[in-house]
């Protein structure tokens, strides 16, 4: 660091070349921001779309909610949200190639459809906010063209999204329907065994106990099928270890424990069945009628689940309504965003100013050291010239 002396010597020599310090960086500043007009301006347009649902449904559900909606959704992530991958979804090759075909980009850039794809995807963005907002934005030189582009990309989007969130729902559709068949087959054949039962034994009757483990029993067995429903439709677009499938894997197979727990004995001296009792304690007629009346329970509890997921299937497969909301379409021109001419003019004058200024102070080292010390800088113009040459060599060849 100069001391006070060194400090008022410098400022003294940058004051004897004041000139250089405006005169300079002035004219290179006006060049350069004359300059910047000569590059078209580039125009943004943003649309706004709110947090999308969850469009993809599912037939399980915990315990207690199995009559009510469906809980289910795009299979996602772990940290994953339904807006990022809209936001993957809006940028995705896809929805490019679409858009590309859509609006003759290929014509319009002059690009084959693969580098077109590619140069959309580089004149397009997408941020999702810490609330789930998406904001996704087009440029290009043509403000109006932009506004246009953005808009299309959106909408796309969305007419993709459907389009896979109706076909899901169409599987899903043709999966339970072959279930629910098969559920109706089995409720009429239990029903049919419980009516001539009782035809034959009308006697027998079932305490409170007995009937409330009935029920038990008869909602594990729904809660297990309607998971190995589930099951088989994510495993159509989701990997074997996605967590998802190995959650439901799990709940599967402890469901099943259960259910073979309460028809196996649990002990060798004492046979206890699928109540959770005492078989012998049980009358022999009253073991076969709650045998009769789990199984007519665990079908219709089934094909009530079924039935209803059935329908929901039905409406989501034949929906044509928008898979999200947007809050703010692009219209009216978005602002200018390149070139930042300001920006460039203060760079510009910066730049030029400490260039300039390190210019005038190397040469009042040298013009001093010529003085004061005349071997050193005989030394450094030696050295300078050893160079300059080999340099305008090299430029010569």
């Amino acid at each position: 660091m100069p001391g006070r002396g060194g400090a008022i010597e410098l400022l003294a020599v940058l004051a004897e070349h004041r000139h250089w310090l405006w005169r300079y960086p002035l004219f290179v500043t006006l060049v350069l921001t004359a300059l910047s007009f000569l590059f078209p301006n580039t125009y943004r347009s943003q649309v706004t779309v709110l947090p999308p649902e969850r469009d993809f449904q599912s037939v399980s559900q915990p315990l207690g909610e199995l009559k009510g909606l469906f809980a289910g959704g795009m299979a996602l992530p772990v940290m994953a949200t339904p807006s990022d991958i809209l936001a993957a979804v809006l940028t995705s090759r896809t929805v490019r190639d679409s858009v590309v075909a859509r609006m003759n980009l290929t014509g319009r850039w002059h690009d084959p459809a693969g580098e077109a794809s590619e140069r959309l995807l580089r004149c397009t963005g997408v941020r999702v906010s810490p609330a789930g907002i998406l904001e996704f934005w087009a440029e290009d030189r043509n403000p109006w063209f932009a506004d246009t582009l953005a808009n299309t990309m959106v909408t796309v989007a969305d007419r993709i999204n459907q389009s896979i969130v109706n076909t899901k729902a169409s599987r899903t559709r043709q999966f339970v329907e072959q279930r629910l068949t098969e559920t109706q087959a089995a409720l009429d054949s239990a029903s049919h065994a419980l009516e001539r039962f009782q035809n034959e034994h009308r006697t027998v009757a079932l305490d409170v106990e007995v009937k409330a483990m009935i029920e038990g029993a008869a909602t594990l067995k729904a809660q297990q099928t309607a998971d190995e429903i589930d099951l088989s439709v994510l495993e159509e677009s989701l990997a074997p270890d996605h967590p998802r499938i190995r959650a439901l894997r799990t709940r599967i197979q402890e469901t099943g424990n259960k259910l073979r727990d309460l028809d196996s004995p649990q002990s060798d001296d004492t046979a206890r069945g699928f109540l959770g009792m005492g078989v012998a304690e049980l009358p022999r007629l009253s073991q076969e009628l709650a045998k009769l009346l789990r199984d007519v329970k665990v079908a219709g509890t089934l094909y009530e689940l079924l039935n209803e997921q059935y329908e929901n299937a039905r409406i989501q497969e034949r929906r044509d309504t928008p898979t999200f909301s947007v809050l703010d379409w692009a219209v009216g021109g978005g602002p200018k965003v390149r070139p930042k001419r300001a920006w460039i003019a203060l760079g510009t004058l910066i730049a030029a100013f400490g260039l300039i200024t390190i210019l005038i102070l190397v040469r009042a080292y040298l013009e001093k050291l010529a003085l004061t010390d005349p071997a050193k800088h005989q030394s450094l113009v030696a050295l300078w010239q050893s160079v300059a040459p080999s340099r305008r060599h090299a430029e010569g060849k």
